[in-house]
């Protein structure tokens, strides 16, 4: 689910110009690949639960990804998908250990 939720947020922000988040998502997603992928195209089940390693700032974009996309399933009659990626959010947060630094909704201009 990070994969997806993060790529539909990175190709919204992209359309939007906002090169930061582009980059720090693309740069998350590689990561995610780089340490998941077993070979060409050949992705874990989607229910299989994978450890990776990333900085404080792609997690932040993750973590991100996943409110706006708990508030976009809300908001589209989909409990279940905005219950998993709470639960994923959550699993974020505390694996973490920190605060993790947020990224402005799509709507909300960058301070």
């Amino acid at each position: 689910m990070i994969d997806g939720v993060t790529d539909n947020e990175v190709n919204t922000r992209a359309e939007e110009g906002d090169e930061q988040f582009v980059s720090i998502g693309l740069s998350a997603r590689q990561a995610g690949w780089d340490q998941v992928m077993t070979g060409p195209n050949t992705r874990p089940p989607d229910d299989q639960i994978v450890t990776v390693t990333l900085t404080i700032d792609q997690w932040g974009l993750v973590a991100s990804s996943l409110d706006i996309w708990v508030s976009i399933t809300e908001n589209s009659h989909a409990p279940e998908g905005a219950a998993t990626a709470r639960l994923i959010r959550e699993a974020v947060s505390t694996q973490a250990g920190q605060q993790l630094p947020a990224w402005p909704m799509p709507e909300q201009p960058a301070e």
